[in-house]
């Protein structure tokens, strides 16, 4: 499957998932639910006639509000799952229409290496490392097991209350980008958890097993 063809399917079975919590809403524009659905219509007529340029900047307006202002919200069982149930899904449609990747079960062995390669840069350092540096291992521990173990699904979209000290490491100034890899394997880790997002070279589990075996050692 091509780069392309992965993003078509993709934007296919999530806007099929947005539809289907849609189901039964009045097909209007008048309502963020029936903006919602011709936005999702849209999308598929446009994947159906091989007519998308990645990124989508126009007619995806609809999408990027609906999941900014968190518009469907009340169709959640409860606002405290309404990531989990709907959000998730606008979501990844807005990485996939920017031509995004999404990362999958079938990479999480080459986005857990990621992981094991910068907690090995922040441990091996030479340099002290501040008290965010240090507990940022801890927290990158214990996602490497929970994505092991299947316990969480990217993306997970906040770093909030969970990874506050990665959340440093990750600002609009990598923290330890004097370290060896240290920026680039940052940025990879905080793509592929928080973003969903794997690199555009992996492409097959082939790509990414080529490019995460001793890569940086």
């Amino acid at each position: 499957m091509t780069f392309k063809q992965e993003i078509y399917r993709d934007i296919n079975e999530n806007c099929d998932v947005v539809l289907n919590l849609l189901k039964g809403q009045p097909v209007t524009n008048d309502t963020a639910e029936g903006r919602m659905i011709y936005q999702c219509r849209w999308l598929k007529q446009q994947v159906a006639a091989d007519a998308l340029t990645f990124p989508v900047n126009d007619y995806v307006h609809t999408l990027k509000h609906v999941s900014a202002e968190r518009l469907l919200e009340h169709l959640a069982s409860s606002p405290d799952l309404y990531l989990e149930e709907i959000g998730i899904y606008l979501y990844r449609l807005l990485k996939l229409t920017k031509g995004k990747l999404l990362l999958k079960s079938e990479y999480y062995r080459y986005a857990l290496r990621c992981i094991e390669e910068l907690v090995s840069v922040l441990v091996h350092t030479t340099r002290p490392l501040s008290l965010f540096e240090q507990r940022a291992i801890a927290e990158l521990t214990h996602l490497k097991q929970e994505l092991a173990s299947g316990m969480i699904e990217p993306p997970l979209m906040h770093y909030y209350p969970d990874y506050p000290n990665f959340r440093e490491v990750n600002m609009s100034k990598i923290s330890i980008d004097d370290l060896p890899n240290g920026e680039f394997l940052t940025k990879i880790v905080a793509n592929l958890l928080f973003e969903g997002i794997r690199p555009d070279t992996w492409v097959t589990p082939d790509a990414a097993d080529k490019e995460t075996t001793n890569l940086w050692r």
